[in-house]
């Protein structure tokens, strides 16, 4: 009840925000988007924020995604300012993120992914905080899309994980944010020499980073709360795709061993013992079921309280029965991928990674 409470109070925040206006940088690494890339460049294209640019980063891609993006270039509109760059010698995201960086002339730094898409005023939505001085990162909502059972799980799942997030920067402990929707001030980044000391896994363009700008900043980052910063992408469409996630998400708390990331991933582990306990106390002790019932009944009624805060806050459609059904099996997916997310390799964007 606190959580939510803590998350319901964020929207305030966002109302009071002045508007910003200056020069902001949409970088858009991709490899291998040939089905996504006229989605987001539509996208991107429909902004109404008037000042900005666009670089998309090419990391070596193999499929025509380069051909179709520069088709769609020049069939765009005249007023949009976008350039194409490639990757020569180096290769990965962070890579491509910061070859981006390098060769922009924003304020701002503007994050997403190629298989992405959002509201024509999400610039303007995502960048308004930065009118206050002292904010140096603007994270937003991410929201999983899709169509199979496992993806509308992934949905409900990926929603509470937004919930603690947005919580934890409310509460001045920033402890994850997804690059699919994050905004940095370039000199935030350059004063923190970028992704040097985190390039240990391909990932952590957004985690590690914020790592790094709340340790040289304190109380510098926010979280966005509204309709219109809300970023949508697909969720995996299968078990082993949803592994590999899994280990590459794991991978990059390995490297941010932080005080708010360990206590986080220790009170997601103890809050699924404690579920999983109830269950077996339940079957051990009849006599116990009734009272143990209304403690596990109490807990699911408070994570449902928290989905449909989050997406109705955002205007946004969730399955009661997907929740039930991950209800049920979360506890045994945290504890699984607990374990195996730590040891073995993870594949990504069709390159080999060790954990």
């Amino acid at each position: 009840m606190i959580v939510s409470a803590i998350y319901s109070s964020i929207s305030a925040d966002v109302e009071g925000l002045n508007q910003f206006s200056g020069k902001v940088t949409v970088v858009v690494p991709f490899r291998n988007e040939v089905k996504n890339i006229e989605t987001i460049f539509d996208a991107l294209q429909a902004q109404t924020y008037a000042n900005f640019e666009v670089i998309f980063v090419n990391d070596h891609s193999s499929d025509g995604s380069l051909k179709k993006l520069e088709a769609l270039i020049n069939k765009s509109r005249k007023d949009l300012d976008v350039k194409v760059l490639n990757l020569i010698y180096k290769e990965g995201k962070k890579a491509a993120i910061a070859e981006g960086i390098a060769k922009s002339s924003g304020e701002i730094m503007l994050t997403t992914d190629a298989d992405c898409w959002f509201n024509e005023r999400w610039v303007q939505q995502m960048v308004q905080p930065f009118s206050n001085a002292t904010i140096q990162m603007v994270t937003g909502p991410v929201i999983l899309e899709g169509k199979s059972f496992l993806q509308k799980c992934q949905r409900i799942e990926f929603g509470a994980i937004m919930v603690v997030s947005a919580v934890l920067v409310r509460a001045k402990m920033p402890a994850m944010a997804n690059g699919a929707n994050l905004a940095y001030r370039k000199s935030a980044f350059e004063l923190v020499n970028g992704f040097e000391g985190i390039d240990q896994t391909p990932s952590g363009d957004d985690e590690l980073l914020l790592m790094k700008i709340s340790r040289k900043f304190k109380n510098a980052v926010f979280f966005v709360k509204s309709q219109t910063s809300v970023v949508h992408t697909f969720g995996v469409k299968s078990l082993s795709d949803l592994v590999q996630q899994r280990k590459r998400w794991a991978s990059k708390w390995k490297v941010g061993k932080r005080f708010s990331t360990i206590l986080t991933a220790i009170m997601v582990y103890l809050f699924q013992i404690v579920h999983l306990s109830i269950i077996g106390w339940m079957l051990a002790d009849r006599s116990m079921a009734n009272l143990l019932l209304i403690a596990l009944g109490l807990k699911v009624f408070v994570e449902f309280l928290l989905i449909r805060g989050f997406f109705s806050s955002l205007e946004q459609k969730y399955s009661f029965v997907h929740f039930l059904v991950l209800q049920t099996f979360y506890p045994f997916y945290v504890l699984y991928f607990g374990l195996v997310s730590n040891f073995g390799n993870f594949q990504w964007k069709g390159r080999s990674f060790k954990i």
